[in-house]
């Protein structure tokens, strides 16, 4: 594990105290996880916790760009419930007793063996939510949160039948289930009785409320025949439940990680990734980094590739001339110093108007093997009403199509270009290069507009800064 992230310390407001401290926070989390699974779980089953606990205190650590405690202005995390599970280092020693030292050992070993990985979805950490039962299947969040989330997706679930929770029954009297849900459920009567789906159905009554027949329990009774096997005095009656039992599958609100699956999947020799990538529906497990407010993109590799070049260039012209490969080049050298300064490191295919082979350009990349290969162009078609911003990338390029949509919708601000959508493509770069490659295709310089907008400094300065913006919102956790 990097030092530097050994030393990320989060903010936490202590209830007992009343005062806010830092702790270190591979300690919390040790912590945290003690609260959240039990310690007798499969080790791979709580790095799977782990991980999950990682990826929420990312997203709450301030000084990661997370949001903080939501009941406390200063603090990233409390101890009060607001933000999870937990229980003290101090609070462990008496629970564990004589096991304190093995179980704090293991707490040790999988926040360490997790290295420090989170779940990301689009490169964000994704809201990590767990539960300790689904009960056979997890829920979709749209019937927990109110609205979908692409990861929090139902996915069918037996591994958690050994679970205590799997099965559970409940009994409660009419009184309390009044008191619990501010109710006042009907007094019993002799001419009434509610019906109750798959017991008592079908009820006929005659205009005095005398009982001719009902089904109870899938069977037709008349009513005299009911009088006679059940020792009533009369035809008349009603009825009313004394209590309720309660049939109940799993424990929790089903969205996410189900814990006891996680258990028995890892007994069945699955790994936490494998885990976590079976409960949450589309993420990529990922290590976090901890950026520099000032240099947001310190240790990232870009390579810039304008395309074109030189007098073999084959580029395209607009209309009063304006070439391609110059407004290429020009975009691409501010894209440079705007990168630069945000802390990559930046290479260039060229850095002036020369012929560089696409063979070349390849291998330049692959010698490199940058976080991105950004290839830059201007779009040209017959008919000059076209206009607009493209994004290609190649097939299953998940980075390159979150990335694409960053930078069109960056570009579409800056310029007033309209999106036209990142797409797939099989161009000799694209699946060449062996790394992330977009093709960006910043507007139509076939189009009088757009080719004036091009011909400005000020416009090739707003596109590149654009680009910027978008990798530096990539490499955000915000």
């Amino acid at each position: 594990m990097d030092d530097r992230k050994e030393r990320i310390y989060v903010k936490v407001y202590d209830h007992q105290t009343e005062q806010l401290a830092s702790k270190p926070m591979v300690e919390l989390m040790k912590e945290m996880i003690a609260a959240q699974m039990p310690i007798s779980f499969e080790r791979e089953a709580l790095k799977a916790q782990a991980i999950i606990v990682r990826t929420f205190l990312v997203r709450q650590v301030k000084s990661l760009g997370g949001s903080g405690c939501s009941q406390y202005e200063d603090a990233d995390f409390c101890t009060g419930g607001h933000c999870g599970d937990w229980i003290s280092k101090e609070s462990l020693m008496t629970l564990w007793g004589s096991d304190f030292h093995i179980n704090w050992t293991k707490l040790e070993e999988v926040v360490k063996e997790t290295g420090d990985q989170i779940i990301t979805m689009n490169n964000k950490p994704i809201e990590p939510r767990y539960h300790i039962t689904c009960g056979g299947a997890t829920e979709n969040s749209e019937n927990v949160k109110g609205n979908k989330i692409l990861y929090l997706r139902k996915v069918l679930c037996s591994y958690c039948n050994n679970s205590p929770y799997w099965k559970q029954t409940v009994e409660m009297t009419i009184e309390e289930i009044e008191e619990k849900l501010k109710i006042k459920m009907s007094e019993t009567s002799s001419i009434e009785g509610p019906w109750i789906q798959g017991m008592v159905e079908n009820v006929e009554r005659d205009e005095d409320g005398r009982i001719i027949e009902m089904k109870i329990s899938g069977t037709t009774f008349k009513g005299t025949d009911l009088v006679a096997l059940l020792g009533l005095d009369s035809t008349r009656f009603g009825w009313k439940p004394i209590s309720f039992k309660f049939e109940i599958g799993g424990k929790g609100d089903g969205l996410g990680l189900c814990q006891y699956g996680a258990n028995a999947m890892a007994r069945e020799g699955k790994d936490a990734e494998e885990i976590l990538n079976y409960y949450f529906t589309g993420v990529s497990i990922k290590e976090f980094e901890k950026r520099s407010i000032n240099m947001p993109l310190s240790g990232k590799i870009i390579v810039l590739d304008p395309g074109h070049g030189g007098d073999n260039s084959e580029d395209n012209e607009g209309p009063t001339g304006v070439r391609e490969k110059d407004v290429n080049l020009a975009i691409s050298s501010s894209l440079a110093e705007i990168l630069r300064k945000a802390g990559a490191e930046v290479y260039e295919t060229r850095t002036e108007d020369v012929y560089v082979s696409l063979g070349k350009r390849a291998a330049l990349a692959n010698k490199i093997r940058p976080n991105f290969f950004l290839s830059i162009h201007q779009n040209a078609f017959a008919n000059p009403n076209i206009s607009g911003s493209e994004v290609y990338h190649y097939r299953g390029d998940r980075d390159g199509e979150t990335l694409g949509n960053l930078i069109l919708k960056e570009l579409a601000q800056s310029l007033g270009t309209a999106e036209r959508g990142v797409k797939i493509a099989d161009f000799y770069l694209l699946r060449e290069v062996r790394t992330t490659a977009l093709q960006i295709e910043v507007a139509f310089i076939t189009n009088p507009e757009e080719e004036q907008k091009l011909q400005d400094q000020v416009s090739r300065k707003d596109a590149a800064e654009a680009i910027g913006k978008a990798l530096i919102k990539y490499y955000s956790y915000e």
